[in-house]
């Protein structure tokens, strides 16, 4: 049985993940703290409604959630203890900020223009029943990810680099689509996660 539809909350500009984001929205992480157990099997369980049920490791999710807020002493100690605070992430030490894709600016305002520059590294993508829509691979998320980083010559640091391949290849994995070519993330969907916040109706029909 689908969800009972809920109005979208309000989520922080200082969360900068689209994909928390979209959580936040749906009512399915808190804002502000949220214990990091709590944190990884949500995660999990979003991720488990894609096509294929991919599996994320939870251990795994909640030591990036360990040092999402800060890699000091006190801050780790107060991440275990209090939570995650999904709306201090921006300026922690997994913010790119500003190497990368651009389509949130730092403001977690969309930018149009990043958001389009996307939709020129996919390709049209053939779903089971054969129709086709614009789509990425992991070969076409790879070049983006390396374009990004390359126009960011200057003021990038070399984990920024890493630190990517925890994003997008991730989002294919958990929202892609299993075409006759392989998998794929859709244009529209990654349009929809972005500038609406939330997630494919066939994810979110069974959260």
């Amino acid at each position: 049985m689908a969800k009972k539809s809920l109005p979208e909350l309000p989520v922080s500009a200082n969360n900068p993940c689209p994909f928390l984001r979209g959580l936040v929205c749906a009512d399915e992480l808190a804002d502000d703290a949220e214990a990091l157990g709590q944190v990884a099997s949500t995660i999990v369980r979003c991720a488990h409604t894609g096509d294929g049920q991919p599996e994320l490791p939870r251990l795994a999710i909640m030591g990036v959630a360990l040092i999402a807020n800060g890699l000091g002493p006190l801050s780790l100690y107060q991440t275990a203890k209090n939570g995650l605070r999904l709306n201090k992430l921006r300026g922690g030490p997994l913010d790119k900020k500003g190497v990368g894709s651009g389509i949130l600016d730092q403001h977690s305002v969309i930018d149009p223009e990043n958001l389009a520059r996307l939709a020129t590294f996919g390709s049209q993508k053939t779903h089971a029943d054969g129709t086709l829509e614009l789509g990425l691979n992991l070969a076409e998320l790879t070049e983006f990810m390396n374009a990004n980083f390359a126009r960011a010559v200057g003021h990038r640091r070399r984990i920024d680099r890493a630190l990517m391949n925890g994003e997008w290849p991730e989002l294919l994995k958990v929202m892609g689509i299993d075409g006759p070519g392989g998998r794929f993330l859709s244009f529209r969907d990654v349009e929809v996660l972005f500038t609406q916040r939330r997630f494919p109706q066939r994810m979110s029909d069974q959260f």
